[in-house]
């Protein structure tokens, strides 16, 4: 940011009122609410769940202090893809820094706020680039369902023999020409690449526990974001740090309830397992040819919580919010086209979808946590 903000005293609760001000007109401006996919066709399938969503600030001075306010998390949890209702009693702040602290070559980067518990670390990320960001970037110019950068990082775990060496992607927002906002997390329940104590390529796997607190630090090596969303994608705003983090983390002990289910539809899909989190279930889709009386494509599937709402399925995730996950039910149903399918989706919405749903399945698979 630029020097003559630093002499601009903003009062805090005055800050904070503008922040909220700022959200709710955000909240209401169609460009911004038009992303709402997350993009993963970088990395491999397991990486697509670090996807996630952020929010808007169109005053520098407020964008500099977003740090000191520390309720990123909050602020933005509807637009996440997997948590909601992170307890800000355990959300770690990170400690202010000097302003030039993580600035490489005019592009600096803040970490603004840790949540972890034993199935993530989750991080909120802050970019400010002293040059406004070009406008392919600004304008979404990448065909990309959202914005993102990639952190090229190398992170230490000091319960773990080996560093975690695995590019983050970072999904979110600009909120102005030089700030860039968003989130990311480390799953501790997936397999990484790594490297060995030789510095040789090998698997990375964290151990089953993980402890209350441990030491973390991170280096970012390099930032870039991608042009294209297939195999032909190039790389775009390559810059190269480093940019270097450490904190002491302290990790929510929380349950993870794994289910085995093995129930195929007529079609031969069908859940192997179901894993409820703290924020979301994962489902473990599987095939099993000698269920296929039907084309694979000619039956579709739908899920309701225990009240018989419907969850949107992103992808095997199911984020829990405020659902009532004490149980789910998977209907699958015949559709013959397209359109059929969008007409059913539309019903999924309004009414009871319970009822329209039951009359409608060939298959149902009940999931009880």
């Amino acid at each position: 940011m630029q020097n003559l903000f630093e002499e601009i005293k903003v009062p805090q609760e005055e800050l904070e009122n503008m922040v909220n001000e700022k959200l709710d007109m955000i909240r209401k401006d169609s460009r911004k609410m038009k992303r709402t996919k997350f993009f993963c066709g970088f990395t491999a399938a397991a990486a697509c769940i670090t996807a996630l969503a952020v929010f808007s600030v169109s005053n520098p001075v407020l964008a500099a202090q977003l740090p000191l306010i520390g309720h990123l998390f909050s602020q933005v949890e509807d637009k996440q893809p997997y948590y909601r209702d992170i307890d800000e009693k355990t959300v770690q702040t990170m400690p202010e820094t000097e302003e030039t602290a993580n600035a490489v070559d005019g592009l600096k980067i803040s970490l603004s706020e840790i949540y972890c518990n034993t199935e993530a670390l989750y991080l909120s990320v802050i970019i400010e680039s002293e040059d406004a960001f070009p406008d392919y970037l600004l304008d979404n110019q990448l065909m990309h369902d959202m914005d993102f950068f990639l952190l090229d990082a190398v992170e230490n775990f000091d319960f773990v023999n080996q560093p975690l060496v695995f590019p983050l992607q970072v999904n979110g927002e600009y909120i102005d020409d030089h700030t860039f906002v968003g989130s990311t997390r480390v799953d501790f329940t997936f397999g990484y690449g790594g490297l060995d104590e030789n510095g040789e390529e090998t698997d990375f796997v964290f151990p089953g526990t993980i402890p209350e607190s441990f030491r973390w630090n991170m280096d970012v090596k390099k930032i870039y974001t991608y042009y294209g969303n297939s195999s032909d994608s190039q790389e775009t705003f390559t810059k190269n740090g480093p940019w270097s983090f450490d904190a002491d983390v302290t990790a929510k002990q929380t349950e993870r309830i794994v289910r085995e289910v093995n129930d195929y539809a007529p079609n031969g899909l069908g859940i192997t397992t179901a894993e409820k989190r703290e924020f979301e279930i994962l489902l473990n889709y599987g095939y099993d040819e000698s269920y296929a009386e039907y084309e694979a494509d000619s039956i579709q599937s739908v899920i309701l919580d225990a009240d018989g709402k419907y969850m949107l399925d992103k992808a095997g995730m199911l984020p829990i919010g405020d659902f009532n996950v004490s149980k789910i039910d998977v209907y699958y149903f015949p559709i013959a086209s397209e359109e059929d399918w969008m007409a059913i989706q539309e019903k999924l919405t309004v009414g009871e979808p319970a009822d329209f749903i039951k009359e409608i399945a060939v298959h149902h698979t009940e999931i009880v946590f």
